[in-house]
């Protein structure tokens, strides 16, 4: 009988955990800023080979500088429903490539997003350059961004793809 309480404790432990987890998820999406912001699609290498996208984000950098510097260390904020990288500020900071992007300074952040997707949806990543793909991303206060959905730009308007 005590290994059979014991079983069920560590299971209902293991429960509480997971719904902890997934209650700060579903609380951070509710109080944190939802963003768009430009992605890149990147190969994927994760150990894990399930089906999702492999996004870089690609984030103006505002009030853009001249240095020769292409490694950047900014910070991520909101401006209006667009997601927008900052030299200076506090916050947590985040690695990135300056590149330059008809003639706007943009931040390629070093770490990619997975975005996961339903097994029998066709690859969304595969647009060709005129089409690019966005995607709705939260800003925690602490952590990477993390991907909602993915979107396209049509007509000046995002928007958003059905992925199921």
């Amino acid at each position: 009988m005590t290994m059979r309480r014991s079983g069920v404790s560590l299971a209902l432990f293991q429960a509480g955990l997971l719904l902890l987890v997934g209650l700060t998820f579903w609380m951070e999406r509710l109080i944190s800023p939802r963003l768009w912001a430009l992605a890149q699609p990147v190969d994927p290498n994760l150990p894990i080979r399930g089906r999702y996208v492999s996004l870089r984000l690609l984030v103006p950098l505002s009030g853009a500088e001249t240095s020769e510097s292409t490694t950047k260390s900014v910070i991520l904020q909101a401006q209006g429903d667009r997601l927008v990288a900052q030299n200076d500020g506090d916050g947590e900071r985040y690695a990135g490539q300056l590149i330059r992007r008809d003639g706007q300074a943009l931040v390629e952040l070093t770490e990619p997003l997975a975005l996961f997707i339903p097994p029998d949806v066709k690859d969304p990543s595969r647009r060709s350059p005129t089409d690019p793909l966005w995607v709705e991303v939260t800003l925690p206060r602490s952590g990477a961004p993390r991907p909602i959905q993915l979107g396209v730009l049509r007509e000046g308007r995002l928007r958003p793809l059905s992925l199921r």
